[in-house]
């Protein structure tokens, strides 16, 4: 079952054009990882995915409905995204800071389950000594994990994450993709824009590769090949198979 239908995607900022004639689609339960070089435009196709960005051209589709008819409120009840990096840090401790992704939920005030919701979040993400603390005393990764808690709070069908383990050290990145794997075998999409391909290939099973704002090649394992890799990054790539696990050693620029 599809969820989201992309069809030829264009976007363009002061006129010129960061994404040309995107073609995809985003299943039920799927974990995707959009990689490429930085500028490809990764970001920037989330950020239309969420419809934070309208498109120049084209077309996107949520369970065959057009964005364009579809209201953003009602949309957030469906999608959630979560940005590489917030700018401004609100003045809120984490429990509240979670809580805000019951917002498409509550009529007026939050129910008991709502918080019983974001309790189990602040739990899931191993944040609950931190939950009466204020967003500006912790750590950028810290802070990283309280914005995707937000988003799980929020019980989306679809979501969107930008770089979600760049901030965080191996063990939290481990448990983070765990966590969106585990998402997806309950039937929530989860797209994630990733630099890490041996992560990425580690945990999804679609890969989509942009560069220049084109999908340069998508798929699954099978299109890792040191050629492939190696015009997308412009560097020279040894790949190891052990145990059907693919492992991408950089060895030197082209």
């Amino acid at each position: 079952m599809v969820n989201i239908k992309i069809e030829n995607l264009d976007f363009a900022y002061n006129g010129s054009l960061v994404l040309n004639k995107i073609f995809d689609e985003i299943k039920k339960g799927e974990f995707t990882a959009l990689v490429g070089p930085n500028g490809s435009g990764k970001s920037t196709l989330l950020r239309c995915l969420d419809k934070i960005l309208l498109p120049k051209n084209g077309s996107i589709y949520l369970n065959g409905k057009n964005f364009k008819e579809i209201d953003r409120k009602i949309l957030a009840k469906s999608i959630a995204y979560v940005p590489q990096s917030e700018d401004e840090v609100f003045q809120s401790n984490v429990f509240d800071t979670i809580l805000m992704g019951r917002k498409p939920h509550i009529s007026w005030m939050p129910t008991n389950d709502d918080l019983e919701i974001t309790a189990k979040v602040i739990e899931k993400l191993d944040l609950s000594e931190f939950s009466m603390k204020y967003l500006n005393q912790l750590s950028g990764g810290q802070r990283q994990r309280v914005y995707i808690a937000r988003a799980l709070a929020q019980q989306p069908k679809i979501l969107f994450l930008d770089e979600p383990t760049a901030n965080l050290d191996l063990r939290h990145q481990l448990e983070v993709l765990d966590i969106l794997k585990n998402l997806t075998k309950k039937g929530i999409s989860v797209v994630v824009a990733i630099h890490d391909l041996n992560l990425a290939l580690q945990f999804c099973e679609k890969i989509v590769m942009l560069k220049d704002g084109k999908i340069f090649a998508k798929g699954g394992k099978e299109i890792i090949t040191s050629k492939i890799v190696e015009n997308l990054y412009g560097v020279k790539v040894k790949i190891i198979n052990e145990d059907e696990r693919f492992f991408i050693i950089p060895e030197k620029t082209q």
